[in-house]
């Protein structure tokens, strides 16, 4: 049985004094800074990933030194944007073609019409007329 309790007792006093080790602060600053190296290269290793356009823009934002919430809230902001920029380069094209047919109609018909089947019936309604009656 250990001899300090699993709680500090309520009745007991704040620490007025204690003793100081440089020993065991040494050995506990060698394991804190082992622990921020390995926490440092995790966080290199995202932000090498996680790139836009090849650029690392969460370097960017940690130098602004956002706190756990912002960091937090940003991802969700980021999470709903997406579905809503997919939603809105599916669209953009679409518009754009309607957009440059109502500047330039003639081109986009020349361009993309299909006018064999008025061809057809110009045709059809020529050769159905008498041009080429006897009478004439």
């Amino acid at each position: 049985m250990t001899s300090y309790p699993e709680k500090i007792p309520k009745t007991s006093r704040p620490f007025e004094k204690f003793y100081f080790s440089f020993e065991n602060s040494r050995s506990a600053k060698s394991e804190l800074e082992k622990q921020v190296e390995n926490l440092d290269d995790r966080i290199d290793k995202i932000i090498e990933h996680f790139t836009v356009q090849d650029i690392p823009i969460i370097k960017s934002l940690l130098m602004l030194d956002p706190s756990r919430e912002e960091l937090k809230k940003l991802a969700k902001g980021l999470d709903r944007i997406a579905d809503l920029i997919d939603a809105k380069n599916n669209l953009a094209p679409k518009l754009s073609v309607l957009q440059m047919a109502e500047r330039d109609p003639n081109w986009f018909a020349s361009t993309f019409g299909d006018f064999t089947s008025d061809i057809d019936s110009d045709l059809a309604e020529l050769f159905d007329k008498d041009i080429f009656d006897e009478d004439m």
